[in-house]
């Protein structure tokens, strides 16, 4: 629905934003926006020399393509989002139905990219619990629960959800907690069955595999990452002032895409790491950022490998049940899943 300024002098006062209100909501909506778009664009850059090395020479394969998509695709939505509902937007002239095209653009732009950066999860699952198909059946059935609330909980609140006349948001109803509820919902299934699973392991002996320590490592620092800025957008819900409601969307963005293609660069690293015996790119160093979560890791626990003709993302190294590491035996862990090759 959308709806006009009151008032002539409030227009001229904060134009193009109809009241004080929505000026300050605004600003702050697109300064977050900026924000992650530069966090984003700033952790693309000091990891693309890890693309090129560790990506790059693979073959085309599901987990690639994912990898440019869960990578990149959020860089081009942010990029749309800063011409609506900014001081910019009046120069495009949008009507009511353009305001509502654009929510349902960015309503399936998050759905989407939680789907992919989802089946990336899924396969860390697979990993730790070595492809069961029971455990696989429960997690893919609480995957579609997922999408199937994302998307009516999309359906639901898109035509209740108004508008001012640069598309700045007033209004929305509360079936839109749905739609980010499906999604908390399945990253705290994740976690759950992720920690289950080291606690199983720990109690094993295998509690500081490599392997099992950077997927469960991994998991539950994107998942408390993607808690907390889903707990944020819910209390933002929450705030009398609506024109605050997308302060978080663009960080929803960016949390997905830096969880999803930082799991499968830190999965990369791994598999180069056993493959060769000892850490490193193949220009002989990392990339220098401090967000490196697995830079360290092995660097005092080279693992005596064997070279195969063919090397799967996560296969070097862990296939074979009489390979030694600090004693014990680590037997049938070859994951396949998410080879970049075929």
């Amino acid at each position: 629905m959308y709806h006009l300024p009151r008032s002539s002098t409030n227009e001229t006062i904060y134009s193009p934003y109809g009241s004080a209100g929505s000026a300050a909501g605004a600003e702050v909506v697109n300064r977050s926006s900026v924000a992650a778009l530069a966090f984003l664009l700033w952790d693309i850059l000091i990891t693309m020399e890890d693309e090129v090395n560790l990506i790059w020479p693979r073959t085309l394969s599901y987990t690639k393509v994912v990898y440019f998509l869960i990578r990149y695709i959020p860089v081009f939505v942010h990029i749309s989002i800063l011409f609506v509902g900014t001081e910019l937007t009046p120069y495009f002239n949008f009507t009511p139905y353009d305001c509502y095209i654009w929510q349902i653009f960015q309503g399936v732009a998050v759905v989407t990219i939680v789907t992919l950066v989802d089946t990336i999860l899924i396969l860390r699952i697979h990993a730790l619990y070595h492809g069961n198909n029971v455990m696989r059946i429960i997690v893919f059935i609480c995957f579609g629960l997922e999408i199937i609330g994302m998307t009516i909980g999309l359906i639901i609140s898109l035509p209740k959800i108004t508008y001012d006349h640069i598309c700045l948001t007033l209004s929305f109803p509360h079936s839109i907690i749905l739609y980010g509820a499906s999604s908390i919902a399945f990253q705290t299934f994740l976690f759950i069955i992720t920690l289950y699973k080291f606690i199983q392991a720990a109690r094993s002996g295998w509690g500081d595999v490599p392997l099992i320590v950077l997927l469960v490592r991994d998991g539950t620092w994107a998942f408390f990452m993607l808690f907390a800025i889903y707990a944020g957008q819910g209390f933002v819900f929450l705030l009398s002032n609506k024109a605050y409601s997308g302060v978080l969307y663009a960080w929803i963005l960016t949390a997905f895409s830096f969880a999803g293609y930082r799991i499968l660069l830190n999965i990369s690293k791994l598999a180069d790491y056993t493959s060769d015996g000892h850490s490193r790119t193949s220009n002989g160093r990392r990339t220098d950022t401090n967000i490196q979560f697995t830079t360290q890791l092995f660097e005092s626990q080279a693992v005596p490998t064997q070279h195969h003709d063919q090397t799967d993302f996560l296969e070097p190294s862990m296939t074979g049940r009489h390979q030694q590491r600090r004693g014990r035996d680590l037997e049938h862990s070859r994951i396949s899943t998410f080879s970049l090759e075929p």
